[in-house]
């Protein structure tokens, strides 16, 4: 059933209330020694003019998702991630009509690209630029430019400045303070001077007491003027303004991305749920220390008419000491005897007598959870113990050192009130595609219309939504799914019905029950959850029935409090540090 996940999505978006996740862009391929390798593997070669079959390059995935093709009559062709062919958007093909790729230099190929490339142009002017031009695009919009195109110079991308800064909702100045050649920009805060055919401007701040120095920027190339136009560097302007700079080369435009401005402007529909995100955790202070203790019981149980039924369980533990600098945590998840048995049967069954070893190696690895212990610095560094380490490397008081790198770290230690609804969707915005803002603004569309400040109705200080049947059906028509999408849809639902209570400091009450029906080989389900949270203190209990073949239950609870303990730093004096990669761990 294709729709099937759409129709479930409203309830992951409820659950991802509780922990927002960013976008991650999709992997690039690069070249090594001339050649391209994906996971470490080099990629398939074709040779040049060879037809390359439509499953040398789907991975039976969505064509977004599938591997694209480079080369042709000048070297060898050569399958590499992507989405597109040689330039070309292979979300584009109608790949039902093709048995194959045509040769890169042949008669099919020039026609499959003029065809494409017919399509890229009306998609391009319906977002709203100029097919065949360069465009520039900020926060989402293309900038119009009436009398004077951009254009590419030595590499760089040239505008013409006054619809560039027309359209950052500042103004231009040619003359002042008799200095020949001289331009002034007057943008938002700032005030920008440089000179034509110079590389050097300075952007000074307006008004007085700002306590923000003036700033020297190079420019990689410099202004000139054409046709009566004065052109200066995309980039140039866009970073002295604070945006982030892309460049999209299938659509052959630049992107000028503010994502504070964007987070701002998605935050306007959702001080609601604002405040529940920023209610999750203590309010850290600077030099102080807090601790958060989690206790969970999960409880597994498969049906058996025959034999009875099996339940097996779990016990979840862990005490986290942080501060605004670093954390470090001990973890443990312990199975229950009868759950460690039966992996063991399982271990012995799949894997045989002759993989003895790797079957031991497994019940390390899960016995090495009941002791785990996790250290992280703002900085990013990172560090993971458990006993398994201490069994691959032969040695005592293993940690394995991990580079999250600064960006995680500083994630990792942002306050709840930071992580707003608008600064996650920004985030997941990727700054040189032009098509991933209107996938951005999509989904800020869908979550407004389901968790907006609108949807809620306050009394006496509390805000209360309810999601039911009827609400998602009509999220599905606006989506526009066709009528037969609407009516499995429709007949997948036996229950669904989504209450969320939120008092005026951010604390929150949620109930979630959703009941399908048995549709297209699937077994019917039933999920029940409550959630309550205020100040960091958070308790879930949750089941998920299967029909016929078995139940999960989970109860979570975590407290949070200030304490006089500190968090670890770094391993303890005497541990093993490897690295991840580290050949020692492996080969002890």
């Amino acid at each position: 059933m294709k729709k099937l996940t759409a129709v479930l999505l409203s309830l992951v978006m409820a659950l991802s209330l509780a922990a927002p996740a960013f976008a991650a862009p999709a992997p690039d391929a690069a070249p090594v020694d001339g050649a391209y390798t994906v996971d470490g593997e080099a990629v398939p070669v074709y040779k040049p003019g060879e037809a390359i079959p439509i499953s040398a390059i789907l991975k039976g995935l969505s064509p977004e998702e599938s591997l694209g093709i480079i080369g042709g009559a000048d070297g060898p062709t050569t399958i590499v991630v992507g989405g597109q062919i040689g330039g070309l958007d292979l979300g584009s093909i109608n790949w039902d009509d093709l048995a194959e790729i045509p040769a890169p230099d042949s008669a099919g190929w020039a026609e499959l690209e003029k065809e494409l490339q017919r399509m890229r142009d009306e998609k391009k002017e319906a977002m709203g630029g100029v097919p065949g031009q360069i465009g520039v695009m900020v926060n989402g919009e293309y900038i119009k430019f009436p009398d004077a195109t951009p254009e590419a110079t030595d590499g760089r991308t040239m505008v013409p400045v006054r619809a560039l800064v027309e359209a950052l909702g500042g103004e231009v100045d040619y003359e002042f303070a008799d200095q020949k050649d001289s331009v002034r920009l007057f943008i938002d805060k700032y005030t920008i001077n440089f000179t034509i055919g110079g590389t050097t401007a300075v952007r000074h701040t307006r008004g007085t007491d700002t306590g923000e120095a003036d700033k020297t920027i190079e420019m990689d190339c410099a202004p000139y003027v054409k046709g009566g136009r004065t052109y200066v560097p995309v980039r140039f302007i866009a970073e002295a303004l604070g945006y982030d700079v892309g460049w999209d080369a299938y659509y052959e435009t630049a992107i000028l991305l503010d994502r504070e401005a964007l987070a701002a402007d998605i935050d306007k529909d959702f001080t609601i749920l604002n405040k529940v995100q920023a209610n999750k955790g203590v309010g850290m202070e600077e030099g102080k220390n807090y601790q958060a203790d989690v206790k969970g019981d999960i409880a597994v149980t498969l049906f058996d008419t025959l034999n009875g039924n099996q339940t097996y369980k779990a016990d979840l533990t862990a005490k986290q000491l942080f501060n605004t600098e670093a954390a470090s945590a001990q973890l443990s998840l312990k199975l229950s005897d009868n759950a460690m048995e039966e992996l063991d049967k399982l271990l012995t069954s799949e894997l045989g007598p002759d993989y003895e070893e790797d079957a031991a190696m497994l019940r390390t690895v899960v016995e090495g959870l009941e002791d785990m212990e996790l250290i992280l610095n703002r900085n990013g560094s990172a560090w993971f113990r458990m006993a398994a380490l201490d069994e691959l490397a032969g040695k005592d008081n293993v940690w394995m050192a991990l580079d999250l790198g600064e960006e995680m770290g500083a994630l990792a230690f942002a306050s709840a009130g930071d992580v707003t609804i608008g600064k996650v969707l920004a985030q997941a915005v990727r700054g040189n595609s032009v098509t991933e803002w209107g996938s951005a603004m999509e989904m800020a569309d869908m979550l407004s219309k389901l968790y907006g400040d609108d949807k809620f109705t306050t009394s006496n200080g509390t805000s209360t939504l309810t999601i039911d049947v009827d609400t998602l059906m009509g999220l599905y028509e606006d989506m526009g799914l066709s009528e037969d999408d609407m009516e499995e849809a429709k007949a997948a639902f036996k229950e669904y019905k989504i209450t969320m209570k939120v008092d005026a400091k951010g604390g929150s009450d949620m109930t979630i029950t959703m009941e399908t029906a048995a549709l297209s080989g699937m077994p019917a389900m039933k999920i029940a959850m409550d959630v309550k949270q205020d100040a960091g203190n958070v308790t879930m209990n949750m089941s998920y029935h299967i029909a016929n073949m078995g139940e999960i239950e989970l109860k979570l609870t975590e407290t949070q409090k200030t304490t006089t303990g500190k968090p670890m730093t770094e391993p303890p004096e005497g541990a093993v540090v490897v690295d991840m990669d580290s050949p020692e761990l492996l080969n002890p």
